[in-house]
């Protein structure tokens, strides 16, 4: 993709107005117009405003592709829904971001491409991608998801209306069960065991605090340690 069709795809993936990104930008709705078009180029300083108000980097915005936030939502859905099917239970935020990791990372070690495409930086309680509080925080807004409040903090809850399954349409069989096998192997763990086994990782390890980790160093992992 071009910057102008990745502004116009987060644009609406973010369900965004023209209005709305021209304001945080700093520019009117006619020049975002214009940039959409292809008819006028964002300086430096507009980008970094751009990319500060989605929540991204600035190099996802000039990328030629952007990650599959979709499909992310529909993995974020199959993680909790696999999860309360195991266990009967609801599924710590977390966790979530940690099960989500271990399925896109272990996925490049089998197939050598990631299974949503997201950036995860490394920060101190885990790697995470930079969107994932944001995606969150709109699913539960839009039912999509619901979420229990408790003295511990937001635990997410399972899907409860019929026929949601049926449209995970971004995910294959085979990403389906890869999920279903990390879902598996950690429903037996709390939040504390799954932090300390992805930051005792070699890519979490050996990237530095703050920065994108690459999902290449995943393939340089023991084969019982990748998830």
């Amino acid at each position: 993709m071009t910057v102008e069709q990745n502004i116009r795809e987060l644009r609406k993936i973010y369900g965004l107005s023209q209005e709305q990104v021209a304001e945080a930008i700093g520019i009117n709705r006619t020049t975002l117009v214009a940039v959409e078009k292809g008819d006028r180029e964002l300086n430096s300083e507009e980008l970094g405003k751009l990319a500060d108000y989605l929540g991204i980097d600035i190099a996802e915005l000039v990328a030629q592709e952007i990650p599959d936030y979709e499909k992310y939502e529909q993995m974020i859905i199959e993680v909790v829904d696999r999860y309360y099917r195991e266990t009967g239970k609801s599924l710590p935020k977390t966790f979530l971001a940690k099960l989500l990791y271990l399925t896109d990372f272990s996925w490049f070690y089998s197939e050598l491409k990631p299974m949503s495409g997201m950036k995860y930086r490394k920060i101190e309680y885990g790697p995470v991608p930079d969107q994932f509080f944001r995606v969150y925080e709109e699913m539960a807004e839009s039912g999509k998801l619901s979420v229990e409040q408790s003295d511990k903090g937001a635990y997410w809850t399972t899907l409860t209306r019929a026929g949601q399954a049926d449209r995970r349409t971004r995910l294959s069989e085979e990403e389906k069960e890869a999920i279903g096998k990390v879902v598996h192997k950690w429903k037996d763990s709390n939040t504390r065991e799954i932090v300390a086994f992805t930051h005792s990782q070699l890519p979490y390890q050996v990237s530095r605090l703050e920065q994108f980790i690459p999902y290449e160093l995943i393939t340089q992992e023991e084969p019982e340690h990748v998830y």
